[in-house]
């Protein structure tokens, strides 16, 4: 049994205990004095070419031995019963701060030649031209930088992933990404990174193998009648966590290590919420689930959602297809139901790579800034997708996935200009008090200052005030 430990940014340790045999087919635990002795709290299963039991353990000297079943064998030294595990003490640094994200769809956030007419095609820059680009994200006042996948991949959008662990050669492999992430933390800039769980492709090595050995078999969902995917997509079979979790869990370790700040589960409402739990504790850093229905069953699974929930609601009500007593209704019960500090870590936003642009849906810029003013003063974290800043207009997928307009965004704009105030403004805030609503306003008081959204303009034409309390 080979035993492998990496450094976790809060102190702890990753630690990896493997198997390497081929032939390995017994029930098989590692027993140590970090679980008590108690046989079954750390179980091995197939991760990929071996066998894995991984867990975190903070610094400290363990004692540990394999057991197969129900037999213990020597680990230690001449014979030892038991070998021993040093974790040293690690320097935490200290933790990224959270903050406003923007949101980087890197097949299109800078294209070759300004892109074509194939939405569907693959045109990007690699992330030696993309991190150029960094510095103007940094200008208006963002923390954080949320990518979607750089995997190996064989669509532009890389959700069907062949390689987690190596960044795609188009994008520059993992040597890009490692300037990338240096010159984004050199800007102050921490780096979210997309994982999709959820699926891989159907080139994925695990799936090639699935139809010969039971063991990747297993990691699927596969049968006589064929087998389930993500959406009906067959180039995208849905993936286990529960057997596949060792996989996920050595995914997460490596991004870690490799200096990414922390992660976006995609698909995670087709995850049982245990198994996210189980990867949230695991990576020791903000994991972020896409849920689209209730978030209350997540709520102590991961560190906050992607609030769809609230943005179905905000939408409708910007539009007139809700009242604001409707909002207000959805804004109360998260409020009461959720824990404070996994609402705040939430995301708030007006568009996704999954939704219409923010402008088209809503038909009015003014609206878009009213929006805007829910999204960074309610409770949660403020998220803006590339390309919003400067009134990109864009349909349901993929024609809201564009290619940034960078002749708009070096003029900048009015909405440009509320970010970069709105920005600089944020500060995370748990106490923020729902006042009132009515058919056509919500209002409330958010730090020092009564926020009012509207979806019928004043006579400036403006649908939100924000005003400060004295």
């Amino acid at each position: 049994m080979r035993v492998e430990n990496y450094p976790r940014e809060d102190g702890m340790h990753y630690v990896r205990f493997k198997l390497t045999t081929e032939t390995f087919s017994r029930t098989a635990y590692v027993v140590g004095n970090f679980t008590g002795w108690v046989k079954g709290a750390v179980p091995f299963t197939w991760c990929g070419k071996d066998y894995c039991a991984n867990l975190v353990l903070p610094p400290g000297t363990y004692q540990y031995s394999l057991e197969l079943d129900n037999e213990e064998l020597p680990q230690g030294k001449d014979g030892e019963k038991f070998a021993s595990l040093v974790l040293p003490p690690i320097p935490s640094p200290a933790k990224s701060d959270p903050g406003p994200i923007y949101e980087i769809f890197p097949d299109r956030f800078l294209c070759r030649g300004g892109g074509t007419e194939d939405l569907k095609g693959i045109m990007g820059e690699d992330l030696d031209k993309i991190r150029q680009k960094l510095g103007y994200v940094r200008s208006l006042g963002f923390k954080w930088v949320y990518m979607t996948p750089i995997f190996q991949s064989e669509s532009y959008h890389r959700y069907d992933v062949t390689d987690y662990l190596s960044v795609d050669d188009r994008l520059g492999g993992n040597d890009a990404f490692r300037r990338f992430l240096e010159t984004a933390h050199s800007l102050g800039l921490s780096v979210l990174l997309d994982l999709p769980f959820h699926h891989t492709s159907w080139r994925h090595p695990a799936f090639l193998s699935a139809k010969t050995d039971g063991r990747y078999r297993s990691w699927y969902y596969v049968d006589e009648a064929g087998y389930d995917t993500f959406a009906k997509v067959k180039s995208m079979p849905k993936l286990n966590g529960e057997t596949a979790v060792n996989m996920l869990k050595d995914v997460i370790r490596f991004w870690s290590t490799f200096g990414v700040d922390g992660f976006r589960l995609d698909v995670a409402e087709g995850m049982p919420p245990r198994i996210l739990w189980d990867l949230s504790d695991y990576a020791g850093k903000p994991m972020i689930a896409e849920v689209y229905d209730e978030p209350y069953i997540y709520r102590n699974a991961v560190t906050g959602v992607m609030n769809y929930q609230i943005w179905m609601h905000l939408m409708a009500f910007l539009k007139k297809r809700e009242t604001g007593i409707e909002l207000s209704e959805i804004m109360s019960r998260q409020k009461l139901l959720l824990p404070s500090s996994f609402l705040e870590s939430s995301w708030l936003f007006l568009g996704t790579h999954d939704t219409k642009r923010a402008l088209s849906a809503l038909g009015d810029a003014e609206k878009v800034k009213a929006g805007l003013a829910f999204v960074y003063t309610w409770v949660g974290t403020p998220m803006v997708y590339y390309g919003d800043e400067v009134g990109m207009m864009g349909g349901d997928d993929p024609d809201n996935r564009r290619c940034m307009d960078w002749d708009a965004a070096l003029q900048g704009g009015q909405v440009a200009e509320l970010i970069k105030s709105l920005n600089s403004a944020w500060r995370p805030n748990r106490s923020v008090l729902l006042n009132g609503a009515d058919e056509n306003s919500i209002w409330y008081v958010s730090g020092n200052s009564k926020v009012t959204i509207s979806n019928d303009p004043d006579p400036q034409g403006r649908y939100f005030k924000i005003e400060t309390m004295t």
